[in-house]
């Protein structure tokens, strides 16, 4: 496996990245929408963006099948 077969994640993966940074701020959006602020709630939502990154990385460790 060269470089470029290891650390080409493709399509799937670049909108998994996304989506774990753009749920959590969306949940802020909303909440502050319905007038809903605590800084609890933003601690909440930052740690479900890292726990959505940290579940991700279990690909970047996986060992090659083959």
């Amino acid at each position: 496996m060269n470089h470029k077969e290891k650390h080409n994640h493709g399509i799937g993966h670049m909108i998994k990245m996304a989506l774990a940074c753009i749920i959590p701020f969306a949940i802020i959006l909303i909440l502050l929408l319905f007038g809903v602020s605590s800084k609890w709630t933003t601690i909440w939502a930052i740690g479900l963006m890292i726990f959505l990154h940290v579940l991700m990385m279990k690909d970047h460790f996986r060992g090659d099948p083959k």
